[in-house]
């Protein structure tokens, strides 16, 4: 590196970058990205980065962290640096969390030397990655259910366990970096998770019998202030979103409720993508992630990215056991690039999609890579077939194994299970323990218990974004992209200028720069200049204040927001000075989400599919409050539709049945006979 007058400036040759490429392998997969890394490659080792609602990477998106969970019930906390590609072993630990503005990786540490009767062996570790540097913040007893740090990066939040005692969980937070730490007895419930700019976090709770209490607590950060932030009728998967504007609400239509509006409140609709477990993607609040689709909030258009493939086949028999192989999506701090597991070759292993079905016979895109017989995988179901053709399986037997029966509909995505195994060394390597899969297939000698375990993957979902030249004099400015906290420099050639630097230019000719990630992963050109004799590059650190990347242009009743590189984002029209109609458009500018006001407000809101087919409907009453959702089908029929007042749910139609509100209670009558449901 070189010293300049303000800056550094790091120049990257072609063997340094051919050598960060080694410990990482690229590959292509189906689905709208630009790539993946895998970055674990033992099938016989369960690779896992955290739940959906807790990051994986590094506010800085250089590293990914994970934990290992081998056979003999060890775990190991490691972290992956994606500019140096190289792996840290951190040794044994769980739960880890990253602090919201600094490469702090905390985790809990099971220290069996200092166990004693009464006090549980955990510690809460705080590693810091850029000094390599690991401190003990509680020595014991530590917290062993990390929630996450604060918005402000004060406080930890989490939960000491005292096994076989009662309460068995005691709830704190934890301060940092000197440790001290406060009890929080009124808090209750799990996870505790922060928002990540707001002073509030929320616990889960399980009143799954209760359709109106809590399984969502709100709390300020001192562990005080208990409201219902979501209640169990509302019960589903649940994150805040990167800005911290909402609460995110998944399983269905991408949702959300505002951050400081506990319920009775709006559940506002947010995209026209569907998710089950959902995740913030980036810390703009633009983007959301789940499963395998990426949200666009801008314009309310969602699109799937990839399939994770990932899935455990089990018996009928056996209830939710998705906790060994969610795939668990969750993004870097712009929204670039999502991890998830699989246990699943993605690459390599044979994949195919549903085109048609009948009693014996499955029409699929191709068979391409599937062996001439064997078994397919459908949603957790085997199915064994006896020959091929080019689009075709025959002779299909069903339920192969005790596994549940699975729709054959098209457009679902049909898998090898040969593929799932694990050849005989790595389960003669694994032992017959596998932890996590003997409570899911009791019988070890079923071949679903050779199923292979999860490893972990890197998708690239978008490119980062563009930075914007701006001359000022004899001064050309790199204006850094809308999002940059990943940024770790600006391409200029094959010269990469660090935030600060400042460097002459030639006299002549044009310069564009793009914007270069720890991970190496490039955005787009941005615009070009033409350059002037004794012109210089400067690389400012943040966007300044004099700069917009939209503006507005007007002409007669209509106004048009229009972005520096994306054209135009939004269409309102004005009757007599008053707002009637918006349209958000998505980055193809169709209108996929459309909203009509009545005297200045909103009245109702709908979402669309790019090619125009309808997907949600709500309206608004005079205060704000939304007092009915529509979902529609394809066809445009309705599939689900509910009614509120002022926040409370009081009717759902779906599916033939219609379910009410009495009084506290939640159900619907058959034959003359009330039936209660918590949801």
């Amino acid at each position: 590196m070189k010293n300049l007058a303000m800056g550094m400036l790091l120049v990257i040759g072609g063997s340094a970058d051919l050598t960060c490429q080694a410990a990482r392998t690229s590959f292509e997969l189906p689905g709208r990205n630009l790539g993946v890394w895998q970055l674990t490659h033992d099938p016989a080792v369960r690779h896992w980065a955290n739940y959906h609602n807790v990051q994986s990477f590094s506010p800085d998106g250089r590293y990914v962290c994970y934990i290992a969970q081998y056979p003999d019930k060890r775990e190991g906390m490691k972290i992956f640096d994606l500019w140096k590609n190289e792996e840290i072993s951190l040794g044994p630990g769980v739960n880890p969390r990253w602090a919201k503005h600094h490469n702090w990786l905390f985790f809990a540490h099971f220290n069996d030397a200092k166990r004693t009767k009464d006090v549980p062996g955990k510690e809460t570790i705080m590693y810091d990655v850029e000094a390599r540097k690991r401190t003990v913040v509680i020595p014991l007893p530590g917290a062993e259910w990390l929630g996450g740090t604060t918005f402000d990066d004060q406080w930890l939040t989490g939960a000491q366990r005292y096994r076989r005692q009662k309460p068995e969980f005691r709830h704190v937070r934890i301060r940092i970096p000197d440790g001290g730490f406060e009890r929080m007895p009124e808090v209750v419930g799990s996870q505790l998770l922060p928002n990540p700019r707001h002073p509030v976090f929320f616990s889960r709770a399980d009143n799954n019998a209760d359709p109106f209490k809590a399984t969502r607590y709100f709390w300020d950060l001192d562990g005080s202030n208990r409201r219902l932030g979501v209640p169990t009728l509302q019960k589903c998967h649940m994150s805040w979103l990167g800005n911290g504007e909402f609460l995110l609400l998944g399983n269905g239509l991408v949702r959300g409720r505002k951050w400081n509006e506990p319920f009775p409140s709006n559940v506002e609709i947010l995209a026209n993508v569907s998710v089950g477990d959902i995740s913030p993607c980036g810390n703009s609040g633009r983007w959301v992630c789940g499963d395998s689709s990426l949200a666009d909030l801008r314009s309310g258009d969602g699109w799937e990215t990839f399939h994770p493939l990932s899935i455990v086949c089990f018996p009928e028999a056996i209830g939710d056991a998705s906790g060994i192989y969610d795939a668990d999506p969750k993004s870097s701090p712009d929204g670039t690039k999502i991890s998830f597991v699989s246990n699943y070759p993605l690459n390599g292993g044979p994949q195919t999609l549903i085109m048609d079905s009948g009693k014996s016979d499955v029409t699929v895109a191709s068979t391409e890579g599937f062996p001439a017989s064997g078994r397919l995988v459908v949603g957790r179901e085997v199915v064994a077939y006896t020959q091929k053709t080019a689009t075709k399986f025959l002779g299909l037997k069903r339920q192969m194994h005790g596994t549940a029966y699975s729709g054959l509909k098209p457009g679902r995505v049909i898998t090898s299970f040969e593929s799932r195994l694990l050849t005989d060394e790595e389960f003669t390597r694994v032992g017959r323990h596998i932890g996590p899969m003997r409570k899911t297939i009791p019988n070890t000698e079923s071949p679903l218990f050779r199923q292979r375990m999860t490893n972990l993957y890197v998708a690239k979902v978008r490119r980062p974004d563009r930075p914007f030249l701006r001359r000022v004099g004899n001064v050309i400015e790199v204006i850094p992209g809308e999002n940059h906290r990943e940024t770790r420099g600006y391409l200029v050639g094959t010269t990469v200028l660090i935030p600060g630097a400042r460097i002459k230019l030639p006299a002549t000719g044009t310069i564009h720069v793009r914007a270069r990630e720890w991970s190496d992963f490039e955005s787009e050109k941005s615009n070009a200049i033409e350059l002037r004799p004794s012109d210089e590059l400067k690389v400012l650190e943040e966007t300044p204040k004099d700069f917009s990347w939209t503006s507005t242009r007007r002409k007669n009743d209509l106004r048009e927001t229009v972005h520096v590189y994306d054209g135009v984002i939004r269409r309102e029209w004005f009757e007599r000075g008053v707002l009637t109609k918006r349209h958000d458009l998505n980055q193809g500018g169709k209108a996929t989400r459309r909203i009509a006001y009545e005297d200045g407000r909103r009245k109702q809101r709908s979402y669309f599919q790019p090619d125009g087919d309808p997907v949600s409907v709500e309206n608004f009453d005079a205060k704000g409050f939304v007092t009915e959702q529509t979902r529609f089908a394809s066809d445009g029929t309705e599939i689900d539709h509910w009614w509120f007042d002022e926040g409370w749910p009081v009717k759902r139609r779906s599916k033939g049945t219609e379910w009410i509100k009495r009084g506290d209670r939640w159900g619907y009558f058959k034959n003359g006979k009330w039936i209660d449901t918590p949801r």
